[in-house]
C-alpha cells in the first residue's frame, strides 16, 4: 500500500489497520500459504479505498470516466498492458497485484479468473450509469446478479481454488448445481454487507438490497432488515439442501481427484460466507459514513487519460 502511495499519514494507516483487511484475507483464504495470504491481504487493501471508495464519490457518477478507468484495468487482466503505462497509483498497484495473484495459476483457471475480473470492472460502468441516471433496482434477484459482479464474488472464489489447492475442472465447474451454489453464497455475502454498510450508503446512495426491500414493500428499516434476514435464511437453507441432495449425485460421477476438488469448492463457499460474517463483526469500515480523504482523490487521476 505504501509502495504505491495508497496510504498517506498516520490516520490512513490506523483506518487501514482497523478495517481488518489482513484478517479478512485470512478468513476468506484459510488454506492459503504464507505468500498467498500476503497477496490476499494486499488485494483486500487495494480493493477498498484505492478503488471501490473512489467510485462511491464524484468519479463514480461520470460513466465516461469510469469506462476509461476500467478499460485500463481490463487491459491489465488481459495482458494488454503493464504498470509502466499508467500514471494512476491505483492502476499501477493493480498491475503489480495481478501478477502476484495469477502466479503459478493453471492456464484454464487463469482464463476463468480473467473473465470474472473483467466482468467485475465492467460492472462498475453499469453502476456508474445507474448512479448518473438515478436508476434504482426493482427486482431483488436481478440485483443479486449485478451484486455478484460488482463485488467480484466469483473472481474471489477462483483465487480460493488457486490458493486452496482444489481447482475444479471446467467440465464440472459449469454444472448447474455448482453455479447455483456459488450464486447463493454470493447473495448471502451481499445481503450481509448491504445490511452492515447502511450508515454509509444511506448518505451516498447506490444499489443496496435493504433500500430495495424498503421500496418494494413500503416498509420501515426494521421491517426491511427482518425481511432480509428471512431471505438470507431461505438462501442458506437452499445452499445446504443443494449440498445434501444434489451435490452427491455430481460427485459420484467423478474420479477421486475431482471429487476432492468439488467438495473442496463447497468449503470455499462456506469460507466466503462465514469469513465475511466474521469480518463484518470486527471491522470498523461500516460503522459510519466514510468521506474520501483529500490525498486519496488523486489515486485514480490519470487512469482515464
Amino acid at each position: 500500500m505504501r509502495r504505491f502511495d495508497l496510504l498517506h499519514g498516520r490516520q490512513a494507516v490506523e483506518d487501514f489497520t482497523e478495517w481488518r483487511l489482513a484478517e479478512v484475507a485470512g478468513h476468506l483464504y484459510p488454506r492459503a500459504d504464507q505468500e498467498a495470504c500476503a497477496t490476499a491481504a494486499r488485494m483486500m487493501g487495494w480493493y477498498f479505498l484505492p478503488f471501490d471508495d473512489q467510485l462511491d464519490g464524484e468519479a463514480g457518477r461520470d460513466p465516461r470516466r469510469v469506462a476509461r478507468i476500467c478499460d485500463a484495468l481490463i487491459g491489465i487482466v488481459h495482458g494488454a498492458s503493464g504498470p509502466e503505462r499508467h500514471p494512476a497509483p491505483t492502476v499501477r498497484a493493480f498491475a503489480d497485484l495481478w501478477e502476484r495473484m495469477v502466479r503459478g495459476m493453471s492456464a484454464t483457471l487463469r482464463a476463468r479468473m480473467t473473465h470474472h475480473w473483467a466482468s467485475y470492472f465492467s460492472s462498475q460502468l453499469t453502476e456508474s450509469i445507474d448512479r448518473a441516471e438515478g436508476r434504482e433496482c426493482t427486482d431483488l434477484e436481478e440485483y443479486f446478479q449485478l451484486r455478484a459482479a460488482t463485488t467480484c464474488a466469483f473472481g474471489q472464489n477462483d483465487l480460493a481454488e488457486h490458493w486452496g489447492g482444489s481447482e475444479v475442472a471446467p467440465v464440472v465447474w459449469h454444472d448447474p448445481v455448482l453455479r447455483r451454489m456459488r450464486q447463493l453464497a454470493a447473495d448471502l455475502v451481499g445481503l450481509r454487507n448491504d445490511s452492515m454498510s447502511l450508515a454509509h450508503e444511506d448518505v451516498v446512495g447506490g444499489h443496496n438490497a435493504i433500500h430495495l426491500i424498503e421500496r418494494a414493500h413500503g416498509c420501515s428499516r426494521g421491517e426491511a432488515l427482518a425481511l432480509a434476514c428471512e431471505i438470507a435464511q431461505d438462501k442458506a437453507d437452499a445452499l445446504v439442501e443443494l449440498e445434501r441432495r444434489k451435490l452427491p449425485r455430481l460427485v459420484r460421477a467423478l474420479d477421486a481427484d475431482q471429487r476432492a476438488a468439488v467438495t473442496g469448492y463447497a468449503d470455499i463457499l462456506h469460507d466466503r460466507v462465514l469469513g465475511d460474517y466474521e469480518w463484518e463483526r470486527t471491522t470498523t469500515r461500516h460503522r459510519a459514513h466514510r468521506t474520501l480523504p483529500d490525498w486519496a482523490t488523486s489515486l485514480l487521476v490519470g487512469a482515464e487519460d
